[in-house]
C-alpha cells in the first residue's frame, strides 16, 4: 500500500517552492547568461538505530537511483537524522568498524525508520536470503526485486516468529498483530517495552561468496527461524511512514516568507505543541525547511511559533522564515 502525502508538508513545500522559484526567475532574467546549478531535492530519514542498546556507529542511506547520503554519526541515545537525495524507496544501513555489526533497514518515503536486528532479519528474508551488503551496494539495480510487498510480508514473518516473546514483554495481542518493526517508534532505553524486547532477540550472520547464514537467539536460547510461518491475522503496512498529520483541536495558519515575499496556507484540526522545545525540535516542522538552510533562531509562545533561517542555494543566500499561528478549532 502506498502512503498518503502529509498535507502540512505538501502545502508548505508548494508555497516555499513557488517563492524560491520566483526569486530564482527574477535573478535569471537579470543574469540570463549566467548558468544556474540544479537544486537537488532532499528527503530526511530519521529514526532509531538500536539492538536493545543504542547502536554505536554511523548511518548511511541510498535512494532508488543509487545516490547516497553522507554518513551521519548516530547519537548516544540511538537516534539519527539523515538527508538523502529524493528517490524512494530507500535502503538504510548502520555500520561501524566491525562489519558483522552492520544493520539494515528500508523506508518507502521520507520520515521515521528503525534500524535494528529485526529490520535486518526482515530484509534478509525479503532479499531471498542473499547478502544484504551486495543489495545495498547495488540498490539501484536490485530495487525492483525487493518490493514493498515482499518487505511487508517479511515484517509479518518477524512478528509471527517472535509473537510469544513480544507478549512476554508486555505487548497486547492487538499491538502485536499491527506492529511493523520498520516504523514502530520507540526510545532505546530500559523503560521501553519494544527496547526490552530487542534485548531478548539477537542475530548473527556471516556471508560467503555463494550464501549467507543467519543465526537467531531468543532469551539466550538458540531459536529456529521459520521463513514459511503462517502470518494470518497480522496486518502491517507503511501507511503511516512519513507522518500523516494527527487530528487535534486547533486550526493552523502557516506563513512562509522568502526574500520578503509571503504566502500562507491554512490547515484545520491539528494538535498544537505544548512548549518551545516540542515546537523547535519537531521533525514534522524542521523537515519542511528546504535543503541548504541555516537555522538562525526558533521560538514558540502560547499560540505562535516562528522559525528564521537562511537558505543557501546555487550560490545565493536568501532569507526564509516560517510563522505558525494556532487558533482553537
Amino acid at each position: 500500500m502506498r502512503i498518503q502525502k502529509n498535507p502540512l508538508c505538501c502545502a508548505m513545500l508548494v508555497g516555499a517552492s513557488l517563492l524560491l522559484s520566483a526569486c530564482n526567475d527574477d535573478d535569471s532574467n537579470a543574469n540570463s547568461s549566467t548558468p544556474t546549478t540544479p537544486v537537488v531535492e532532499m528527503a530526511k530519514i530519521n529514526g532509531v538505530a538500536a539492538t536493545g542498546k543504542p547502536f554505536i556507529g554511523k548511518v548511511e542511506v541510498v535512494n532508488a537511483q543509487g545516490k547516497k547520503s553522507s554518513a551521519v554519526t548516530i547519537a548516544a541515545d540511538g537516534t539519527f537524522s539523515v538527508d538523502v537525495p529524493k528517490g524512494a524507496p530507500y535502503l538504510i544501513r548502520a555500520f561501524n568498524d566491525n562489519s558483522a555489526d552492520t544493520l539494515y533497514s528500508y523506508a518507502v518515503a521520507a520520515g521515521y525508520a528503525n534500524v535494528t536486528q529485526l529490520t535486518t532479519a526482515a530484509l534478509y528474508d525479503a532479499n531471498a536470503q542473499l547478502n544484504l551488503a551486495d543489495l545495498y551496494t547495488a540498490w539501484a539495480e536490485k530495487v525492483s526485486q525487493v518490493t514493498e510487498a515482499k518487505v511487508i510480508q517479511a515484517a509479518k514473518e518477524v512478528v509471527a516468529n517472535l509473537k510469544d516473546t513480544m507478549l512476554q514483554n508486555g505487548f497486547s495481542a492487538t499491538e502485536v498483530n499491527s506492529l511493523n518493526v520498520f516504523n514502530y517508534q520507540f526510545a532505546a532505553n530500559a523503560t521501553n517495552k519494544f527496547d526490552n524486547f530487542l534485548d531478548d532477540v539477537k542475530i548473527s550472520y556471516a556471508c560467503g561468496v555463494q550464501a549467507c547464514s543467519f543465526n537467531y537467539t531468543v532469551n539466550d536460547q538458540s531459536f529456529t527461524w521459520n521463513y514459511n510461518i503462517n502470518v494470518n491475522g497480522i496486518t502491517i503496512d507503511f501507511i503511516n511512514t512519513g507522518g500523516q498529520i494527527p487530528t487535534g483541536n486547533f486550526n493552523l495558519k502557516v506563513t512562509t516568507t522568502v526574500a520578503g515575499v509571503s504566502t500562507s496556507v491554512n490547515i484545520p484540526n491539528i494538535p498544537k505543541p505544548t512548549n518551545q522545545q516540542e515546537f523547535c525540535a519537531g521533525q514534522d516542522i524542521l523537515s519542511q525547511l528546504p535543503n541548504g538552510y541555516t537555522l538562525n533562531n526558533c521560538s514558540f509562545s502560547g499560540n505562535t511559533g516562528t522559525i528564521n533561517a537562511t537558505i543557501n542555494q546555487a550560490g545565493f543566500s536568501i532569507s526564509y522564515s516560517l510563522r505558525y499561528d494556532y487558533t482553537a478549532a
